[in-house]
């Protein structure tokens, strides 16, 4: 008999590739000396190049979690008393409370370990809660990827080559700003 897949991460992106273009003014001037409409302005559309938009969503199995993530310390969200592996009783009657301030992770200049450990990562989501851009390392300490403030990456890992170990934040080398962040780290 086939072990079921009891945890799964379903997700989806979405890209409107986009270009800059001034508008035609519509401003006229009245017998008064006012004017209405408005003056010629920058707009987005469609970028022409591209011509299309991009996205889709996570299909079939998704990503399949490893159904032994004894405690939430795979997700930036606390709970208080939960652990999932070790209840009998049914979800919706297992005590847990989930933290009201959780969520938010401070990262400084540092490289710094999100979390510890050697498991593989299958998935990894990072949103960066603050408007200091952070630096993404997913394989020794090279930053590979930038997240500006506000903005958020996503992706399927190859989980033999990216460990809890080797996924670290950080803001700019020596720059002494921090921001915070949420995730999602599984294996």
């Amino acid at each position: 008999m086939a072990t079921p897949n009891d945890r799964r991460i379903v997700y989806g992106t979405y890209v409107v590739p986009q270009i800059a273009y001034n508008t035609t003014s519509t401003e006229v001037t009245r017998e008064e000396g006012s004017t209405a409409g408005r003056a010629s302005y920058e707009d987005w559309k469609l970028d022409t190049t591209v011509a299309k938009r991009f996205g889709g969503k996570s299909s079939g199995d998704h990503v399949q979690v490893t159904h032994d993530q004894a405690s939430d310390l795979w997700t930036s969200m606390v709970s208080i008393h939960q652990e999932w592996d070790t209840f009998d009783e049914a979800w919706n009657l297992t005590p847990a409370v989930w933290g009201e301030d959780s969520g938010e992770v401070a990262v400084s200049d540092s490289l710094s370990t999100i979390r510890s450990g050697s498991d593989g990562i299958k998935f990894l989501y990072i949103k960066n809660l603050g408007t200091v851009q952070c630096e993404l390392a997913l394989e020794n300490d090279e930053r590979d990827i930038l997240i500006p403030g506000g903005a958020a990456v996503s992706m399927r890992t190859n989980s033999s080559s990216v460990t809890s170990a080797t996924v670290k934040v950080a803001t700019a080398a020596s720059s002494s700003t921090t921001t915070t962040i949420e995730y999602v780290i599984a294996k």
